[in-house]
């Protein structure tokens, strides 16, 4: 229904009128979604980094030497994972997927790289000519002044009724690159996410390798505990077995028993945690806490093979590939393109400014009836627009603009610092782990044999029973270091991996 006769046959000019003028405007400020990882699930690729020299440690027998890296295998996509209670046992593959899919973390950053692509999007809108419908109406009762000769009171009234519907239009159609140095930060802030999101799937591979390599050296202190205790059971029949026939003294006896007790508190001491070392890993894989996971053995995983590279080329990868590192890069981009616009603010800018619109209305004066119009209207304006004096709001956006550059260039200073530190860190702890490892092979082995004869010969009766204990704690102790050297070369490998920005899931 129409306030004024002829409303309905503008309206239809109005919609035509408006149909043309968006035709070209094809484009959307959510198009710019492109530019984020599609999925939460799985890594951004950084354009130019191949991945250094990893492989992945599920495979590491099959793959040609290099830094051992946890890596998904193609049996564990998505779609066929097991939930994390069905049961089934998971390799560090299956937890690294389970992780992927579900740590919060992970999640945030990409929802962080969605919401930098949307405002890549909404500074390419500032390139189009902005639209708009409006419809102004209302009454006005205007007293207005008039000679008296013409009216004796000096004035008459006027009452006007309106209703303008318009369509508005604005294109800023010149401003010296203000528009173009906003976008081009946006899309390296961006850039910066999206190196940010890989650099946090980054964070929860090392994570979940590092938990899971500390669980396998937990189950293996477990598995050293039961079998200690078995050996303190052995001792203690042989002290018995000595006593009866009167050759063993009750004091051996005793001390038997209080080695028996000992051994069965260092086992429950052992199985919580164990029970911990797992928490953790759940933790890191990011499902809620107290939910069960299956996670496979793998302590008897052989070890991978050392990297003969020296720890300049591993530098040098981590300078190139590290997420951080390139993030540091997109922000001195980001702030170059903001001090770009904020320079042009010296500059004019030019703009466009048009409107139609469809003048409804009457006029009354002094009471006579209402004359009605129903008549279309336009204008096009162009705007020349120079700031003279802002109260140095451009000076000192310039200002901060180089501060930020400098700022992010010593950002980017530090982090290299920083990987260079880490990496020569990990690659001198995984060198460390191998030759402990090696070590801690020689040392299991002359416990055993150790072990193995005070025992024969405490229960021939030719040696101490101090003798026999003290190699049972020996062999102890000899098999957990075994158990923590052995999961240490595993962990420090990842290390490496992480530090040279080279741990991820394989594709």
């Amino acid at each position: 229904m129409s306030l004024l006769p002829g409303l309905s046959l503008s309206a239809k000019r109005w919609r035509c009128v408006a149909g043309i003028a968006v035709l070209p405007l094809t484009a959307c400020a959510t198009d710019a979604l492109t530019l984020a990882p599609a999925s939460p699930q799985q890594p951004w690729v950084i354009p130019g980094v191949t991945g250094g020299r990893a492989v992945a440690v599920a495979d590491a027998n099959a793959r040609s030497p290099g830094i051992l890296v946890p890596a998904v295998a193609e049996d564990h996509a998505p779609s066929d994972a097991a939930p994390p209670d069905s049961g089934s046992a998971r390799d560090l593959p299956g937890l690294i997927d389970l992780a992927q899919r579900s740590n919060p973390e992970t999640r945030e950053a990409w929802e962080r790289a969605r919401q930098a692509a949307l405002e890549v999007g909404l500074r390419e809108a500032s390139f189009v000519p902005q639209i708009s419908a409006e419809i102004v109406g209302g009454f006005q009762h205007t007293p207005l002044p008039i000679p008296t000769s013409l009216i004796p009171k000096g004035y008459f009234l006027s009452d006007t009724r309106e209703l303008i519907p318009a369509l508005t239009a604005k294109w800023l159609l010149f401003d010296f690159g203000q528009r173009t140095g906003v976008e081009r930060a946006a899309r390296a802030n961006s850039f910066v996410a999206n190196a940010a999101f890989t650099g946090a799937h980054q964070k929860v591979i090392y994570a979940v390798s590092r938990d899971y390599f500390a669980l396998s050296a937990a189950r293996g202190r477990l598995r050293v505990a039961a079998q200690a205790l078995k050996n303190a059971q052995i001792v203690e029949d042989a002290v018995e077995t000595r006593r009866a026939h009167g050759l063993a003294t009750i004091v051996e006896r005793t001390q038997a028993r209080r080695q028996t007790a000992q051994a069965r508190f260092n086992l429950e001491r052992a199985t919580g945690a164990e029970h911990a070392a797992l928490a953790a890993l759940v933790h890191s894989v990011g499902v809620p806490p107290g939910t069960r996971i299956a996670v496979a053995d793998d302590a008897d995983q052989p070890l991978p093979r050392a990297e003969a590279g020296d720890v300049d080329q591993f530098i040098h990868d981590a300078l190139a590939n590290r997420p951080d590192i390139i993030a540091a890069m997109g922000k001195i981009r980001a702030a170059e393109a903001t001090l770009d616009s904020a320079r042009a603010r010296y500059y004019p800018t030019l703009g466009l400014e048009a409107q139609v619109y469809e003048n409804i209305g009457g006029l009354s004066t002094q009471g006579s009836q209402y004359y009605s119009v129903n008549e279309p209207g336009a204008a096009i304006l162009l705007k020349l627009s120079l700031p003279l004096y802002d109260g140095g709001v451009r000076e000192a956006g310039v200002a901060l603009a180089q501060s930020e550059i400098a700022a992010a260039q010593a950002a980017l200073d530090q982090t290299r610092d920083a990987a260079a530190q880490q990496v020569t860190d990990a690659y001198d702890a995984l060198r460390t782990s191998f030759a402990e490892y090696s070590a801690a092979l020689a040392v299991n082995e002359a416990a055993r044999t150790a072990y193995d004869a005070a025992l024969e010969s405490y229960r021939q009766g030719v040696g101490t029973y101090t003798d026999t204990v003290t190699g049972a704690t020996a062999l102890s102790q000899a098999q957990s270091q075994q158990a923590d050297a052995h999961a240490n070369v595993f962990t420090a490998a990842a290390a490496l991996a992480f530090a040279t920005g080279s741990i991820a899931a394989a594709p």
